[in-house]
């Protein structure tokens, strides 16, 4: 047994005897990080694999568990998704594994066996850069425009006009005012901010082109700023100064863009995790979730690079 399996043992033991998960505890396991393999990581890939092989177990422990079941099921995403609605809870997860290897009939070293499961697949991903790798409109991921069907079909949309954005539980939606105009909108969660706007993109992707011109006018504001990629494509990481309460700090910022059909689709994710090495996973569901729908009269009319007003509901 190796030290990660080590201290995720140690967590299932101490919520076996305590009944709930500690701060501690949390923090050692490290749920939530993605690029490297950690206790809370096999803790997780354990509870996928019980739940693989027996669906049923989630609903005799905890009827009607929605959010967990959508977090063994749905990847990083769900997980993101269940977390921030106030209904999931680490608990739940680690009660599904104790209920697992305790119940009559489970062989002593099942644990061990799941541990070591659960760290080869935890490895795997971790390799492969999947959690990583760009998603974005590769058919599976937006963002989409207003005439492709998105997926999946059953996203739930605040419908601001020419952006459609995703409703996520816990979050505020507000607009984001230039002047007179409503240029975009802002979603405010768990702390940060994610800032969208759509600007009309005539001669094609523009996205390669504005993403210097972005770095460049955040370096002489004197922030800084390097050039990355992650799942929702090349992006910058900046740090950006802003003034609070009085005070000048820098503000950790991640820009992202993504080029459509006549449009370009630009981001502004701000907050203590935003330069993270994997994008939070509801950042993404926001970002490739949302909808562009152009009004028929812009779409001919407007100049290339004009931010497009957007209407509250």
């Amino acid at each position: 047994m190796n030290e990660i399996q080590a201290l995720s043992r140690a967590i299932l033991e101490e919520y076996g005897s305590s009944g709930a998960v500690s701060a501690q505890s949390l923090d050692t396991a490290e749920f939530g990080v993605w690029d490297r393999v950690t206790p809370g990581l096999l803790l997780i890939g354990v509870a996928v694999l019980i739940d693989a092989e027996d669906p049923t177990l989630v609903e005799e422990l905890r009827p009607g568990a929605s959010a967990l079941t959508a977090m063994l099921r749905d990847g990083p995403v769900g997980l993101a998704l269940a977390e921030q609605s106030g209904t999931f809870r680490w608990d739940d997860m680690m009660a599904l594994i104790q209920a697992y290897v305790s119940r009559p009939g489970t062989p002593p070293d099942a644990l061990a066996t799941l541990l070591t499961e659960a760290e080869s697949l935890g490895t795997e991903i971790v390799r492969s850069g999947e959690v990583t790798r760009p998603r974005v409109r590769d058919g599976e991921n937006g963002p989409w425009d207003a005439a492709e069907n998105p997926v999946p079909a059953d996203t739930e949309r605040i419908d601001c006009g020419a952006l459609k954005v995703p409703r996520l539980s816990g979050a505020v939606v507000r607009p984001l005012h230039e002047g007179d105009h409503t240029v975009g909108v802002v979603v405010d969660f768990a702390g940060h901010d994610l800032w969208l706007q759509v600007f009309r993109s005539i001669r094609g992707p523009a996205w390669d082109t504005v993403r210097p011109q972005l770095g460049s006018a955040a370096l002489a504001r004197g922030g800084t700023v390097t050039e990355n990629r992650s799942s929702l494509g090349p992006e910058l990481r900046a740090r950006i100064p802003v003034t609070r309460e009085g005070r000048r700090e820098l503000l950790p910022t991640r820009l992202l863009g993504c080029d459509g059909p006549g449009w370009l689709l630009r981001g502004l994710f701000r907050g203590p995790d935003a330069l993270a090495e994997v994008v939070d996973p509801r950042v993404h569901h926001l970002f490739t979730q949302t909808v562009v729908d152009l009004p028929p009269a812009l779409a001919d009319a407007a100049p290339d690079g004009t931010v497009v007003e957007v209407t509250m509901p």
